[in-house]
């Protein structure tokens, strides 16, 4: 069953006569919505603009969504990843995506009826525990567009063992990073190297640029 929390919304888009559609005029732009939400919340947002449909791309091509059956997407936002990832993903699959801003799942759940998807109001520190609930056995793959750059160690150390417990030994985890500061680590000025830092956790960790995003993005294919 879809975990869904409507508060926003569903007074305003329920009632006689109307549906929670993407179609609906009280329901904000997506890009519009995203960019308010960075301006007020910058450090958990992680951006100013949703992902290009180019990063998109990048981040759900390396998974065999032909095994899949079972992928969490962290930090969804207002649904750029998620929607390349439901075009692929199989009929019997389902795709948790798990945010901790509760306006982003509210705009998720408003605005995607597709049965395969839960959306999760949650901190990606919570992982496993969000997943306990739905019998969620070992998943195929995480997508991720939290921003580790911006993050305290210790909060991306947890999320990463709490992501290599639920990961199936087949498993591939993608995350990205804004070229400019995978830049800045590599010429040692002080900035966060997330390929070192996943390297740590997973045996394969390759790298491909994409350039068509706002800021142009890395993005790294992890796997066990």
């Amino acid at each position: 069953m879809k975990h869904r929390v409507l508060s926003h919304y569903e007074h305003k888009t329920r009632g006689p006569g109307h549906s929670t559609r993407g179609s609906n005029p009280d329901i904000p732009n997506a890009y519009r919505l995203f960019f308010q939400e960075s301006m007020r919340s910058l450090g958990p947002t992680a951006s100013m603009f949703p992902s290009s449909r180019y990063l998109a791309n990048a981040l759900t091509r390396p998974i065999d969504f032909r095994r899949a059956r079972t992928v969490v997407e962290l930090g969804p936002g207002t649904g750029a990843v998620t929607n390349e990832i439901l075009k692929r993903l199989r009929p019997d699959a389902k795709l948790f995506a798990i945010d901790i801003n509760p306006i982003f799942i509210d705009h998720l759940s408003a605005t995607c009826q597709d049965p395969r998807l839960v959306p999760l109001h949650g901190s990606a520190t919570d992982l496993l525990s969000l997943l306990t609930p739905h019998d969620v056995g070992p998943v195929d793959a995480v997508v991720s567009s939290l921003g580790l750059t911006g993050m305290e160690h210790r909060s991306r150390m947890f999320i990463m063992r709490q992501i290599g417990a639920c990961l199936a030994s087949h498993g591939t985890m993608t995350q990205y990073q804004y070229a400019g500061h995978f830049e800045i680590a590599k010429l040692k000025l002080g900035g966060f190297n997330e390929a070192r830092f996943l390297r740590r956790f997973f045996a394969e960790v390759s790298v491909g640029r994409v350039l068509l995003n706002l800021p142009p993005a890395l993005v790294f294919t992890c796997r066990k």
